[in-house]
């Protein structure tokens, strides 16, 4: 099974970790940072996504956030209502808000609807990926291109090391220095395009979380084109 420890592996073969001279190396805590880094712009690209089901009553319509929502990452993807039609039904982005957002008080609220008793409301939101010791949630065939993200800017820390590193007695040894921190920034770019290249990225560009990341008022999803959004069949 997938795992940071995996992905750390994988970090230390691109980075050629042990034909490093010791004061360049990376300890541990360095490719925790890494992978970390990776993981956060990771999942701005492709966010895994979650629901959470909400039972109606007849007179609630503000209902708790998830406990696994991540207040300062995830992000509505969609609210259906009623849930469980064959053609699923999207509430448009004016039926909605996070109510009291970066609060405790923090809720999905229903602005023009109630859902009668027996009624299902689906809340569909993002999450941020994890990864410990022992599981990733990264998906197997996205596992190499979070290696080669985190190497890619372990390339960019050693580079930096060897460009700043005090010249040494032997001028030829300046000189390997100086290749060095070339050696490691272009293996950086590359990593970075191979990267970007895998996820389907323009250099520059952030695909985000499956489409789901953006203000549905102002931009259509690019994955799911309008029919999350605006006037689709099906929508409310």
């Amino acid at each position: 099974m997938a795992s940071r420890q995996t992905v750390t592996e994988d970090i230390k073969t691109l980075l050629k970790a042990g034909a490093l001279p010791r004061e360049f190396s990376l300890d541990e805590a360095d490719y925790t940072d890494l992978i970390e880094a990776a993981l956060a712009r990771y999942s701005k690209d492709r966010s895994q996504l979650s629901y959470q089901d909400y039972a109606g009553d007849g007179a609630a319509y503000d209902f708790a956030l998830p406990v696994s929502w991540d207040g300062a990452l995830s992000v509505v993807a969609s609210v259906e209502y009623p849930q469980g039609e064959r053609e699923p039904v999207y509430l448009q982005r004016r039926d909605w808000t996070i109510y009291a957002r970066g609060t405790s008080a923090e809720m999905l609220r229903l602005l023009r609807l109630t859902p009668a008793s027996g009624e299902t409301v689906r809340l569909t939101y993002t999450l941020p990926h994890t990864a410990d010791d022992t599981t990733a949630t990264v998906p197997n065939n996205d596992l190499k291109c979070l290696a080669w993200l985190s190497a890619a800017e372990g390339c960019h820390i050693l580079a930096r090391r060897y460009a700043q590193t005090n010249e040494p007695i032997l001028g030829a040894d300046s000189v390997n220095y100086t290749s060095k921190a070339a050696e490691y920034t272009r293996l950086g770019r590359e990593l970075e395009r191979k990267y970007q290249n895998h996820i389907g990225l323009k250099e520059g560009d952030t695909a985000g979380p499956l489409g789901a990341s953006m203000d549905w008022d102002e931009t259509l999803s690019q994955s799911r084109g309008d029919y999350l959004t605006h006037g689709a069949p099906g929508e409310r």
